[in-house]
């Protein structure tokens, strides 16, 4: 029997639900790369007459074939796509319900007409590739017969100019005890590293470049007077009151960290998440006993502890110093702290100044007395917080966002539309900032910590946040991530910024800004939402960058 299908290509930042006219979405067949960019696109398809579903295969005909990289887009069970009381109307929909997300690599799709399927393309130019147009055909043909059922065609042109480095700083915070336990290994067992791994390469390849790193359990989203699993990297031992420290795991984090790319460590928060109010979970042998020295028991400015951090500190600095990370690390003291907590944050603060000299302590906050105060020089407000830190020209500025950050502003969340999350390149670009922060790389448990998740069916952690705000991946059964849709529209994001990057060095930073805001001025809170305004965009700026 001869089924038919319609197939229609259209831009990256397609999300396509399962009961989306394909009539609705605009067509996109071709555009514009640098070399060395990643370039991404998508195809839709419908069958048109009611059969069951159907197992397509695709064969990939195109000069880039070996560059390319295709997947199913899989829709994920939502029940939380945005806090009930913190939403606009900029969402694809506010309402429970499958929405596409997760990122399988394939050669083949099931299709039919009771609901819409989507693939999502990736063609990764070579930094050597010649400039011209490359032809890019998907053929389809039904699994069981072999019989020919359909094909698309894209064009892609490669221009003759080179994508740049990446400059900005960006940070997804790693959960290395979430691995552990999703895959049921041991904490650094060799089965743990293998898995940290092939995460951190993914990682990597997706332009993070700077990397949470656990000289002792970090006291992010943990219960009061609970504890994660333990993930210290630095040995401590304790006898007769005075301090000693291995660094055997370390050195190994450090040598894994050079060799996947990690251009920056941060350090684990000093103290307590929410206010610096304790010390974080701190495991030694103490006197020959292997136990919990500090915790939730401990206040943040006890001397114990004070003391404990002024004798680790310097010893932690001379190890990265000597393993290759010598100016090339920052320090945290407590995650978010609010405008009550500023007299203890400063006071926990002040207590170790002199120890860490002239490496930058960044946190997240959005309270600007902090910077006002001069209690903190390098804040990190939320994206929705920072006007007047803007007003202030706060040098080397980073932002931020996570579950709350859901109105206005750009976020990562599953049902935001693809612009949404993309358009942040845009914004960091034209406010130079240079570092940007985000708590949920693979955060597979719920709210503190108290239990996990399956984050196939629960990517909200119990309704703990937003859908996508807590993980960027979801773990893969060979113990590879596999990729997320907002993970990749997050991506686009820095490649856009790094475009912009290069077009600022062919014709000028105002001529880049000019086009960003041909349509009216951006902000991080005004930008037009829509998608023809940044693929358009895009095309732009590349062909500044190759003086066309």
């Amino acid at each position: 029997m001869n089924f038919k299908y319609h197939f229609v290509t259209t831009s990256a930042l397609t999300k396509a639900r399962l009961d989306d006219n394909i009539n609705a979405f605009t067509p996109q067949t071709g555009a514009t790369a640098l070399r060395g960019d990643k370039h991404f696109f998508s195809v839709l398809i419908k069958g048109v007459s009611i059969h069951n579903g159907l197992r397509l295969n695709m064969e990939i005909d195109s000069p880039l074939k070996e560059y390319i990289t295709s997947y199913v887009v899989d829709q994920i069970p939502v029940r939380q796509p945005c806090y009930p009381d913190r939403f606009d109307s900029d969402y694809l929909d506010t309402k429970p319900g499958l929405f596409p997300d997760l990122l399988r690599p394939a050669t083949a799709v099931y299709a039919t007409s009771a609901f819409l399927s989507q693939l999502y393309f990736e063609v990764r130019v070579p930094e050597d590739a010649a400039p011209g147009r490359y032809p890019v055909c998907i053929r389809f043909t039904q699994d069981s017969t072999g019989e020919a059922v359909g094909e698309v065609s894209y064009e892609l042109e490669v221009l003759d100019a080179q994508l740049p480095t990446q400059q900005l700083t960006v940070a997804h915070w790693f959960h290395y005890d979430c691995l552990a336990d999703y895959y049921g290994v041991e904490i650094f067992s060799e089965a743990h590293w293998t898995l940290i791994e092939n995460f951190l390469a993914a990682y990597v390849d997706r332009g993070n470049n700077s990397l949470l790193t656990p000289i002792f359990t970090p006291p992010l989203d943990t219960k009061v007077g609970g504890e994660r699993p333990t993930v210290q990297l630095v040995d401590v031992t304790r006898e007769n009151g005075k301090y000693t420290f291995g660094f055997d795991k370390l050195k190994r984090f450090c040598e894994m960290c050079r060799r996947y790319g990690i251009k920056e460590l941060e350090i684990a928060h000093f103290f307590t998440q929410w206010g610096a109010e304790h010390a974080p979970k701190i495991m030694a042998t103490d006197d020959g006993v292997y136990r919990q020295i500090f915790g939730w028991e401990t206040e943040s400015d006890s001397d114990e502890y004070i003391g404990f951090l002024r004798a680790l500190i310097p010893a932690v600095r001379e190890q990265l110093d000597a393993l290759g990370y010598k100016d090339h690390y920052y320090f945290h003291i407590s995650d978010e702290p609010r405008e009550q907590h500023l007299e203890r944050y400063s006071k926990v603060k002040n207590a170790i100044l002199d120890l860490i000299g002239d490496r930058p302590v960044r946190d997240a906050l959005s309270s600007f007395a902090f910077y006002e105060n001069g209690v903190i020089s390098n804040p990190i407000p939320g994206n929705n917080h920072l006007e007047p830190f803007l007003e202030a020209q706060v040098p080397d500025l980073w932002t931020y966002y996570c579950c709350s950050q859901s109105k206005e502003v750009s976020n990562c969340h599953v049902a935001m539309p693809g612009y949404r999350t993309r358009v942040l390149g845009t914004q960091l670009f034209k406010f130079a900032l240079t570092g940007f922060l985000q708590w949920g790389y693979n955060f597979y448990y719920n709210q503190y910590s108290m239990d996990e998740v399956n984050p196939f069916l629960n990517i909200e952690g119990d309704l703990f946040t937003p859908a996508g705000d807590n993980l960027m991946v979801y773990p893969g059964k060979d113990g590879k991530p596999l990729h997320s849709l907002h993970e990749l529209l997050f991506e686009q994001a820095l490649l856009d910024m790094r475009a912009m990057e290069a077009a600022a060095e062919k014709v000028g930073r105002e001529a880049v800004i000019a086009a960003i805001d041909a349509e009216g001025e951006v902000n991080f809170k005004q930008y037009p939402r829509c998608e023809d305004y940044l693929l358009t965009l895009r095309e732009t700026v590349n062909r500044m960058a190759a003086g066309k």
